[in-house]
């Protein structure tokens, strides 16, 4: 069953949110993928909301060959978005292979996708949902290609602390946030910044040997 940790959901977008499950990515030794099975897959679905609990618990009980390439699909397109993303923070040219793999998921998402009547409205929704284990890869495909197709794409961040680096959407009124989670890494800066001054002030201090 998917795990019942939550995970961090501080980006303020979801598709900026799957890019961040490969925590310490830039630190090899303390990498964290938290992504390792298809149940957590299904569990950060869950908890943004992109499936339901009888749509998750479906999903889960599916074929573990499926749900391996699945997991597969899931790691492969959030290696291209996260890197789209940071293309579009530098503003430097993306990957090609990126934007095929992302476009090979909106294909497969848009053949998906029906027109329907609900209640007193009309919605969009997913034929097959949740028969097939890639389901929930779709409206994470989608969310990515409209953030970066929209002017939203200028307030994509990146985390201002060296050893972590999650990506966020920075929607606070000046554009000045630089931390993915002040109560985190924030804070934590702000830590090792009054540890740097405790220092200076003792090295000032100290008698002359």
């Amino acid at each position: 069953m998917p795990q019942s940790h939550p995970f961090q959901l501080i980006a303020g977008h979801v598709a900026l949110d799957f890019a961040n499950t490969l925590d310490n990515r830039y630190i090899r030794e303390r990498q964290v993928e938290l992504l390792s099975t298809y149940d957590q897959f299904i569990a950060f679905a869950s908890e943004c909301g992109l499936v339901n609990s009888a749509q998750a618990r479906m999903l889960a009980a599916g074929g573990e060959r499926q749900a391996k390439l699945a997991l597969e699909r899931a790691i492969g397109l959030r290696e291209a978005i996260y890197q789209l993303f940071t293309a579009a923070i530098s503003g430097e040219r993306p990957p090609s292979e990126a934007i095929e793999t992302l476009n090979a998921s909106l294909s497969e998402a848009r053949s998906r996708r029906q027109l329907l009547w609900d209640r007193k409205e009309f919605v969009w929704r997913y034929r097959s949902l949740p028969d097939q284990p890639v389901n929930p890869i779709w409206p994470i495909a989608e969310a990515a290609a409209e953030l970066l197709s929209s002017t939203d794409r200028a307030r994509i961040r990146e985390c201002s602390n060296p050893a972590c680096r999650w990506l966020f959407l920075d929607q606070s009124k000046n554009h000045s946030r630089r931390w993915c989670d002040m109560s985190v890494c924030g804070n934590r800066a702000k830590a090792h910044r009054f540890q740097a001054r405790e220092r200076g002030i003792v090295r000032k201090s100290a008698p002359a040997g």
